[in-house]
């Protein structure tokens, strides 16, 4: 299935090159097919909807997690915001990075990247870990639209 936004992907491929026109180390998106660029873009929609977000989908027959209704708190503006019936910028702007992290960093959906140790000749390294699926200018981003601003704690009253 081709791309298509608000059904498999926030953003278009225009508005991500549009995005990447004022950004600093792109060339693994310039150098990229607009193919590439598309299954980048829907992919890391599909990774973004998997996560836990506050507030409910205004339809429940949206393809997508948002748009969607309730409330988040806005670091930057240091208040509640109301989600409105559109994408937020947050969510599109974390859709544009994470799509170029994919295409930047090939073989990192196949989970095989981490080693406990490797040795070559003289050289011991210990602990190779492959990059995270979703990178910290990803969750930065997204965070204030998370469930617990996406942490995995939980609270018990007694």
């Amino acid at each position: 299935m081709a791309l298509s936004k608000n059904i498999n992907s926030y953003a278009t491929v225009a508005e991500a090159d549009t995005y990447f026109k004022d950004r600093l180390d792109v060339e693994a998106w310039i150098s990229a097919e607009p193919t590439q660029k598309a299954q980048a873009l829907v992919t890391a929609t599909s990774l973004i909807d998997t996560l836990n977000w506050t507030g409910v989908a205004v339809s429940e027959t949206q393809p997508l997690a948002f748009p969607r209704s309730g409330v988040f708190f806005d670091p930057r503006l240091g208040m509640d915001i109301e989600f409105n019936d559109s994408v937020p910028s947050r969510i599109i702007q974390a859709t544009f990075e994470l799509a170029y992290h994919l295409l930047n960093n090939d073989g990192l959906l196949d989970d095989t990247g981490s080693v406990k140790d490797l040795t070559v000749g003289s050289i011991n390294l210990t602990r190779v870990l492959s990059p995270n699926k979703i990178p910290f200018s990803v969750k930065r981003l997204i965070k204030p639209l998370q469930v617990n601003q996406g942490a995995n704690l939980w609270w018990r009253s007694n």
